[in-house]
């Protein structure tokens, strides 16, 4: 393996903010299987810590081949973005998958909300051209993404609320929103379950094509496309 760019080693994050909860080995065979596809600093970050959850179950690292079927779901027919080289690393208690893409590099999709950023497709004035996992990983330790706000003033977040009241997840879990934002739920405590991931992200991916948004030359997030085969 060769050597990891500190630019995108994310174990320091591990070092820094806490282990693994609910830690799964990873075994060799898998690392092997994914050497080629994924980047080598999570390569490396398997075979040290294995999956599991981290940060209160804010957030879980997981095996690509687990959650395979929400990717072709999502990117069956896509011109760009091909489901076998389209990998999910992780996932946000709420349901924001953390994918790596073999072309795009790092990418995010927000279930709950059906949209998806993909930083390679962003216009950039500093001609960006490497898009690590280590900044949207960075994101969840200072609680910038992957939340929701609440209207109880005694917590700083629907997590830290849900946390609370529902109980910590363990790994393959998620809280769910019951009826689904889709559906015009509501992002409440008294919509939240705890629910088997897999079955939650299958359901939320069969709602419709996301939308994929991106930053324009004016520094605006605006709509892109549809992901999936063409409209």
């Amino acid at each position: 393996m060769s050597e990891i760019d500190p630019r995108s080693d994310i174990r320091e994050f591990i070092q820094e903010y806490g282990e693994l909860k609910n830690q799964k080995k990873v075994s060799n065979e898998i690392c092997n299987e994914y050497e080629e596809k994924l980047p080598n600093a999570l390569i490396q970050f398997w075979r040290e810590y294995g999956i599991g959850t981290w940060l209160e179950g804010k957030f879980q690292f997981c095996i690509p081949s687990d959650y395979a079927d929400i990717i072709d779901i999502l990117f069956e027919g896509d011109p760009d973005i091909h489901p076998k080289r389209t990998h999910i690393v992780g996932f946000s208690a709420f349901g924001d998958l953390l994918i790596w893409n073999e072309d795009l590099q790092s990418c995010e999709v927000n279930l709950p909300l059906s949209t998806m950023k993909i930083p390679k497709w962003n216009y950039s004035k500093l001609g960006v051209k490497n898009y690590f996992l280590k900044a949207p990983i960075s994101g969840l330790v200072f609680d910038r993404w992957y939340n929701y706000p609440t209207d109880n003033k005694n917590y700083t977040s629907l997590f830290k609320e849900a946390l609370d009241v529902i109980g910590e997840i363990t790994l393959g879990e998620c809280y769910g929103f019951f009826p689904a934002l889709a559906l015009g739920g509501a992002p409440a405590l008294k919509h939240i379950k705890k629910v088997d991931a897999k079955v939650h992200f299958n359901m939320l991916a069969q709602m419709g094509p996301l939308r994929i948004r991106r930053l324009n030359e004016q520094e605006e997030i605006e709509f892109f496309r549809y992901a999936g085969a063409e409209q």
